[in-house]
């Protein structure tokens, strides 16, 4: 019944047109909810808070649902905006994609999972092998050393994860990192 509540409130926090916010029933809905959404000022949308899926997973965690309530909370919308920093998308990865893949190695959607993240680092490997400059890595040398951390962190919830599409991710990881030294 908590998982089916967070998703009817994402789903109905989705059909708010942006230019209704503030009006009503919408500003009452909202406001009922403060507790369990967040605003994205970028996509001028709120969102449930992805910690309220990953807690409600970690307290059903014996169950099998808590797998499915993982992925939710992994699929889940972020809010704000990378702009185009490699260290905000792989973060993003971290804590989205990663994360399910570190509770779920072997999960219903861990296929599902490797692919997200493919796609995502397509479009900054192919930024780094075009050079096309869509993407900015970190320029200071503290930021340089988170990216090296994360991608770390990444490969360590990766050798755990026995998918084919495992390699194509390293490989991408391995890009990135190169890329930026």
């Amino acid at each position: 019944a908590e998982f089916k509540r967070l998703i009817q409130l994402r789903t109905a926090l989705e059909k708010i047109p942006p230019d209704k916010l503030n009006r009503e029933p919408h500003k009452s809905f909202i406001k009922r909810n403060k507790k369990d959404i967040t605003y994205s000022d970028p996509a001028g949308q709120w969102f449930v808070r992805s910690d309220r899926f990953w807690d409600l997973s970690k307290k059903y965690r014996l169950l099998p649902i808590a797998d499915e309530i993982a992925w939710a909370a992994a699929d889940n919308p972020l809010p704000g905006e990378c702009e185009g920093y490699v260290n905000c998308y792989i973060y993003n990865t971290l804590a989205t994609y990663g994360e399910y893949l570190k509770i779920y190695p072997k999960g219903r959607s861990s296929r599902k999972a490797l692919n997200k993240i493919v796609i995502g680092l397509d479009y900054i490997t192919d930024d780094i092998t075009n050079k096309k400059g869509n993407y900015e890595g970190p320029a200071e040398t503290s930021d340089r050393a988170d990216l090296v951390k994360m991608i770390g962190e990444m490969r360590a919830i990766l050798a755990r994860v026995s998918h084919s599409e495992r390699a194509k991710v390293i490989s991408q990881l391995e890009t990135i990192g190169n890329a930026y030294k």
